[in-house]
């Protein structure tokens, strides 16, 4: 090898690894002026944050609300941390605020008391006007509720006054009813000249009946000699018939068999002629299994077919067997003939004619005679 050679092969080392040198003096001076101005942004940022934290007012250069609550919120995390700040992340935890004493015990769970509700007072069937009580064949007794869509008995309680042996109603000082008694072949002889003289006005007299277990149709054994007698004491004369019919045929028919008897006999009425829904005998009756509504239609249909024919017509029954048998508010027009023994009458619904005693005392009645009260003068009506 030559000198020079190695010489010339030495000197390109040296000149290798001078500039590697100033290669590492020039990113050395770099990265100190890259320090330098992070750290000069750095403080120029708290410096601003610091004075809006202390006016209250945003420094000129200000940025956006958005980014000075950001910055606000840094500068209070970093203030916090170089001013002495010496909780640690275990302190700030909330982990542990719920966490129960070592020797703590929680309350028992106790029941809760529901109180009891004050009971409601029901009202008194007997004072509120809306209920009537029915007391039936056997004693037992019911409170029912009075349809408010029935016309109401209006009567004057007042305005009754027994005046023996009869019942009469007076309004403002004035007699306002009539005196009558219904008579079949249970009374035997009737001498209705004696009746007449006592002060009777009326008679109702039983024209016939249905058999309540054969269904059988028959004429009262006295009725045409009661009419014949009653009518010479010029006293005024309704009839009744018992009814036992099961159909609307059967009503019909025992219409007809009334007013074939009346034309055969050439009868004259003044008072109706009634349909008696009440049970007779204490047999079993052809009529207890009947519904409400088809013993309602057995009852329209006698009164109905009665008035074409040109009579006045009257339901008569008992308040147990009117209010609980039938359906009174399908009957509205119809004259009823209440039967209820008492001092007064016992009856929420209008009524025209009322038979008050069945063992009254009268002249021309040798037993128990059927009193009764009418307050319409069906002679003129």
């Amino acid at each position: 090898m030559r000198l020079d050679d190695h010489f010339d092969e030495e000197f390109e080392d040296f000149d290798s690894y001078a500039s590697r040198r100033e290669q590492k003096g020039t990113l050395k001076t770099a990265l100190l002026l890259a320090s330098l101005f992070v750290l000069l942004a750095v403080t120029l940022v708290l410096y601003v944050n610091l004075g809006e934290k202390k006016t209250g007012r945003p420094q000129p250069g200000g940025s956006t609300p958005a980014a000075q609550a950001q910055n606000g919120k840094a500068a209070a995390d970093l203030e916090g941390y170089i001013s002495g700040e010496t909780r640690t992340a275990e302190d700030l935890g909330f982990w542990h605020a719920y966490d129960a004493p070592a020797d703590s015990t929680l309350p028992a769970d106790e029941p809760t008391e529901i109180p009891t509700p004050e009971p409601t007072e029901m009202p008194d069937p007997a004072t509120d006007g809306l209920h009537t009580l029915i007391t039936y064949a056997d004693g037992t007794e019911e409170w029912a509720e009075i349809n408010p869509y029935l016309a109401r008995n209006r009567y004057d309680m007042t305005g009754f006054v027994y005046q023996k042996p009869f019942m009469q109603y007076y309004e403002n000082n004035t007699k306002k009813s009539f005196v009558g008694v219904d008579i079949s072949k249970d009374q035997e002889y009737v001498d209705f000249a004696a009746l007449k003289k006592a002060g009777v006005d009326f008679v109702m007299l039983r024209m016939g009946q249905r058999g309540y277990s054969s269904g059988e149709l028959s004429l009262d054994e006295n009725f045409l000699d009661n009419y014949t007698r009653a009518r010479e004491a010029e006293l005024d004369i309704g009839a009744y018939f018992v009814t036992a019919a099961v159909t609307t045929e059967e009503a019909k028919e025992e219409v007809d068999y009334c007013l074939a008897s009346i034309s055969e006999n050439e009868i004259t009425l003044e008072y109706p002629l009634a349909v008696s829904v009440m049970p007779l005998g204490d047999g079993k009756a052809r009529t207890d299994n009947l519904e409400k509504m088809p013993r309602t239609n057995v009852a329209l249909t006698f009164l109905k077919n009665v008035e074409d024919a040109g009579y006045f017509s009257l339901l008569y029954g008992d308040k147990a067997t009117l209010m609980k048998k039938y359906s009174l508010g399908s009957m509205i027009g119809y004259d009823v003939w209440y039967a209820g023994e008492g001092d007064l009458p016992d009856y929420p619904y209008l009524f025209t004619m009322w038979q008050y005693d069945l063992d009254g005392e009268v002249d021309g009645i040798s037993g128990g005679a059927r009193m009764n009260i009418c307050f319409t003068d069906y002679k003129i009506r």
